[in-house]
């Protein structure tokens, strides 16, 4: 077993090695036809450790997925800004009531489109958080205290204070940024988490 285990590293080190020289050469023609290789030798790498049962077959799945993504020069893609993030709720009209009455949201449903679920658009700022009615696969109980140690949306606000006030009078846990920055998390009535980060530059 150790051989085998061995003898499966050796290859994904391998694999790796010749990816990073095709990725250092510009892609060329026989550097590609190397990496096309170079991902099967990590294919078979990552199976002989699943066969094996070892612990490292992350480290397997990494390498395989490295020798698969080398790929030749490919357009640029111009980006905008996040237009939105979608969250799952269990009822949308209390998640509307949180968003709006406590965050101090704007309810943008009337912008939705027709769709097979229920769900309500949030605005904040020029972007939107799009509520979605739909089943959670994940736990809501035994998730982390503090948000940003979770996954979470982050929006800008002028000035934090305001929020952390309606916060308070409402009863709504949130915690302060570790970093020591200007922001503060809190958790909906879903338990997804928000990270809000004042940014001074925003106009009132």
């Amino acid at each position: 077993l150790r051989s085998r285990t061995a003898a499966a590293l050796k290859m994904i080190r391998l694999a790796l090695l010749v990816g990073l020289v095709a990725q250092a050469a510009g892609f060329s023609a026989p550097c590609l036809l190397r990496a096309h290789s170079n991902s099967k030798i990590a294919a078979k790498g990552a199976e002989e450790l699943r066969s094996s049962g070892n612990k490292g077959l992350s480290l397997a799945r990494v390498a395989h997925s490295s020798a698969l993504t080398l790929k030749a020069s490919v357009p640029d893609v111009n980006y905008g800004k996040l237009q939105h993030a979608g969250v799952l709720v269990q009822d949308v009209e209390p998640a509307v009531k949180f968003y709006t009455e406590v965050l101090g949201m704007r309810n943008e449903t009337h912008l939705r489109p027709n769709l097979p679920y229920d769900g309500a658009f949030i605005g904040c700022g020029s972007t939107q958080i799009h509520l979605m009615q739909l089943p959670d696969p994940d736990p809501k109980e035994g998730r982390p205290e503090h948000g940003g140690r979770d996954r979470h949306v982050a929006v800008t606000v002028a000035n934090i204070d305001p929020l952390a006030e309606r916060l308070k009078q409402n009863d709504v846990f949130f915690t302060m940024s570790k970093s020591g920055r200007r922001a503060l998390f809190c958790r909906d009535i879903d338990q997804n988490a928000i990270e809000f980060m004042e940014d001074t530059s925003i106009s009132s």
